[in-house]
């Protein structure tokens, strides 16, 4: 038996054709078995008109023959005619090497008489040229006679030809010029960039209606009426991190901390944004100045040695006490702090400071009229240095007296 095969080229590359026609002459030899009239072998010859109804499946009619010797003494030649249809699937059709499985049905003649039978096996194609292919195959055919079941083998090889055909010219298609599928009698938009989206009238598409093109938009999706750069990503005017359009506070200076609304951070709550506050995680309630640190006014009055008396001369510093206590009239206190230098012991340094800040108390009641209960004194010895005890000018500074305008009473 043969079966038909479609040709892979050899140079250009191998494909198998669908809905051709091909050609199988094939040449090789048969054995016989049972007790037909004839030796066991022989020389066989086919030729096969096939159909490709896919790359893997094909129909093949095939027509074939053998010269047979006969089992007598008679040394006469027997013929045995054979045809049939068979079906056929290859593996590996795109290859240069393909294999195939065939079965199908039909008849022999031997001798004059006529058995009908059917047929399995398998074979190979080997695509040497674009429409020719090298073809082996083997067949088990099995005749039903009356009496019993013949099996018999064929061995072929040969040819397999292939006619593609003419196929006719497709129709030409209509131009499109920019190559965006849409055809130029239809395209409003000719010359459209390679691979840029496009709607039906071949223009750019716009998905997020921000005005810039989905093939240049860096950021899809943005939310309608954002203002966005000519990438197509919202804008950020002020560089807070927080686009324009969710933006309740613009013009936030550079650098400066915000919220998600774009509004600068004030995390302590004393009113003064983070990125003013020089004062840090002032607790809550206590009146700070435009750095957000603790109202507080430093006098540089200079008591004699073991002295809390306050010289004339320092009189102007008192005034300066007063002035504060006046801008601070709504607060519940104001405290007064001691402080000395680290020469002498600690706690007499202690006990000098708590008498240096009710000298200075004393001062405002006794001048100025201002209600005592509002005027808190505490003395802080030397624990407090605001600058280097080992210099005169650093012991000079620690020596001092403040007002600190306070919500709550320290302990």
């Amino acid at each position: 038996m043969i079966i038909t095969g479609l040709l892979i080229p050899a140079v250009a590359l191998a494909e198998l054709k669908t809905g051709v026609v091909t050609v199988s002459p094939m040449l090789g030899g048969v054995l016989m078995e049972g007790d037909q009239p004839v030796d066991d072998d022989g020389v066989a010859y086919s030729l096969g008109l096939g159909y490709n109804l896919s790359k893997e499946f094909g129909l093949e009619a095939v027509l074939g023959g053998a010269n047979l010797d006969s089992d007598d003494s008679s040394d006469s030649d027997v013929d045995l005619f054979t045809y049939r249809l068979d079906a056929l699937y290859r593996f590996m059709p795109d290859n240069k090497l393909v294999p195939y499985l065939a079965a199908g049905v039909g008849g022999y003649d031997l001798d004059n008489d006529h058995e009908w039978m059917a047929n399995y096996g398998g074979g190979l194609l080997y695509f040497f040229a674009e429409n020719i292919a090298l073809r082996a195959d083997v067949r088990h055919l099995m005749a039903f006679n009356e009496s019993n079941l013949e099996h018999n083998l064929t061995y072929t090889a040969g040819f397999l030809v292939q006619f593609a055909g003419v196929t006719a010219p497709a129709p030409k298609a209509p131009l499109d010029s920019d190559g965006d599928g849409v055809t130029d009698d239809l395209d409003q938009c000719p010359n459209t960039p390679q691979g840029a989206p496009v709607d039906t009238k071949g223009c750019p598409l716009d998905s997020d209606g921000d005005g810039v093109f989905d093939y240049l938009d860096q950021c899809p999706d943005t939310p309608a009426d954002a203002p966005v750069d000519n990438k197509g990503c919202p804008l950020d005017s002020d560089g807070d991190g927080v686009f324009d359009y969710l933006d309740q506070c613009p013009d936030t200076p550079a650098g400066a901390p915000v919220d998600s609304k774009g509004c600068s951070l004030d995390s302590d709550g004393d009113g003064v944004y983070d990125y003013l506050d020089q004062c840090p995680g002032t607790p809550a309630g206590i009146p700070v100045d435009a750095t957000g640190c603790e109202l507080k006014l430093t006098l540089r009055i200079n008591f004699d040695f073991n002295s809390a008396v306050i010289k004339p001369e320092f009189n102007a510093e008192v005034d300066k006490a007063a002035e504060f206590v006046r801008a601070n009239k709504n607060v519940p206190f104001i405290l007064l702090t001691g402080h000395t230098d680290s020469m002498g012991k600690e706690a007499y340094n202690q006990q000098l400071s708590d008498q240096r800040a009710a000298a200075v108390r004393q001062a405002l009641i006794d001048q100025y009229g201002f209600d005592g209960d509002k005027l808190v004194a505490r003395g802080y010895g030397e624990t407090q240095p605001i600058a280097d005890n080992s210099t005169e000018e650093g012991r000079y500074q620690n020596r001092r007296v403040e007002l600190v305008c306070c919500a709550v009473l320290p302990e």
